[in-house]
């Protein structure tokens, strides 16, 4: 059972590290992050970033698929996988016809894995869920005096994670299921401010969740697999505590404290994975449900997303003893998500990513680099964005020969 108490020590360890590191620093400069539960964490994190993110139907050796827990049952048995994620990104926003630029960057993501026993896989980490960032000033008209205006200042911070246990189960030689069961939490702070008054809320909030997967692969041809896969997360319910602070001009201060009843919105996905020889290619398709998130503005409201993924790889899978050149991987993607989440007095959007990068190996384990493109647009000239950022994940394999099961 030192397997297992290992585990243990090394949930705990990731989970106060990485706590700290992403409640210290913001990782979206989004002004839509200050509705809901924030800006939906996508695409910063994980070894296929540059495959636009395809998770659902892959399965390796050395990935731990923390999406698709079925997935983890391809892990090498007799290595124990650790795994940690970093992003910067630079981006860009208009509306109508007001712009501003920010550059972002953090730690994203840490996880561990492998096999406790025959059969048995498991993996724990820590990972965004989403993310609140943003300062913006806007300058009204101040009713009942014609030709006076009002100047506001608005910025928050802050944002959610997911804590997870992964378990992966094999039931047969090819198929798998798995379960992830998540802790969610984390605190948000929001803040608004004119000339005579000021206003101060932080917010709290915790949830249990669990979703589920599923895969089935097996040879199709020579040299040729076929991974198919689904995945599923219920909607939750989580309470959110807000204590809000008031003040002034005169100085005094009042105080309230409010409940807030949001949820985490259900999600449905399904993919297809086809290896062929050096080259793979991999589709995903999502269904998130987020007109289930509550919003305090009036005019903008939450939509449901769909989105597809495409990702490919290129694995000339040379031998040790070969150039460094023939041991990479090279890989591609791009998705596209129309509707997008967020709909302001009535309109809709559309999104799109491509990426690319590369699988690098290095010392016991990979280094991957990817570079990414978001481009973002809400009908009426609500919001224009667009996103550079660049992403690097490195998993360490360290053998376990003497202490498996």
């Amino acid at each position: 059972m030192r397997v297992i108490r290992g585990y243990i020590f090394a949930f705990v360890f990731v989970f106060m590290i990485a706590e700290g590191l992403f409640a210290q620093h913001t990782m979206t400069s989004s002004p839509y992050s200050m509705f809901g539960l924030g800006e939906m964490a996508s695409g910063l994190y994980g070894q296929n970033v540059s495959m636009a993110g395809v998770s659902i139907g892959m399965r390796d050796g050395k990935l731990i698929n923390g999406e698709n827990p079925a997935g983890l049952t391809a892990m090498d048995t007799c290595s124990l996988l650790a795994e940690a994620s970093a992003f910067i990104k630079s981006e860009r926003y208009h509306s109508r016809g007001d712009g501003t630029d920010a550059f972002t960057g953090n730690f994203s993501a840490f996880s561990l894995g492998g096999r406790l026993m025959r059969r048995w896989y498991a993996a724990v980490g820590l990972i965004p869920y989403s993310f609140v960032g943003y300062y913006f000033r806007t300058t009204e008209d101040l009713e009942g005096a014609p030709g006076s205006y009002v100047s506001s200042a608005f910025e928050g911070s802050g944002g959610l994670s997911k804590a997870y246990l992964s378990q992966g189960f094999a039931l047969t030689r090819y198929l798998s299921v798995g379960v992830n069961l998540n802790y969610i939490f984390g605190n948000m702070t929001q803040g608004e401010s004119q000339s005579s008054m000021a206003m101060a809320r932080k917010i709290s909030g915790s949830a249990f969740h669990a979703d589920f997967g599923v895969q089935y692969h097996r040879p199709i041809g020579r040299e040729t697999y076929l991974t198919l896969g689904a995945v599923y997360g219920y909607k939750q319910r989580i309470t959110l505590r807000s204590e809000v602070a008031v003040a002034g001009s005169d100085a005094e201060a009042t105080y309230e404290k409010r409940t807030e009843r949001q949820y985490l919105p259900p999600y449905l996905g399904v993919g297809a994975v086809l290896t062929r020889k050096k080259w793979t290619y991999a589709l995903d398709y999502r269904f998130r449900q987020y007109s289930v998130i509550n919003s305090d503005e009036s005019r903008a409201t939450f939509r449901d997303a769909h989105e597809s993924r495409l990702g490919v790889c290129f694995a000339p899978g040379g031998f040790g003893s070969d150039s460094y050149w023939k041991r990479m991987a090279y890989k591609m993607g791009v998705s596209v998500a129309m509707p997008y989440y967020l709909r302001w007095k009535g309109g809709s959007g559309f999104a799109y990513r491509v990426s690319a990068g590369l699988d690098l190996p290095l010392l016991e384990g990979r280094l991957n680099a990817a570079f990414f493109y978001d481009y973002l647009r809400l009908s009426s000239d609500a919001m224009e964005r667009s996103l550079l950022g660049f992403t690097l994940a490195f998993t360490l394999s360290e053998r376990l020969y003497r202490v498996k099961l």
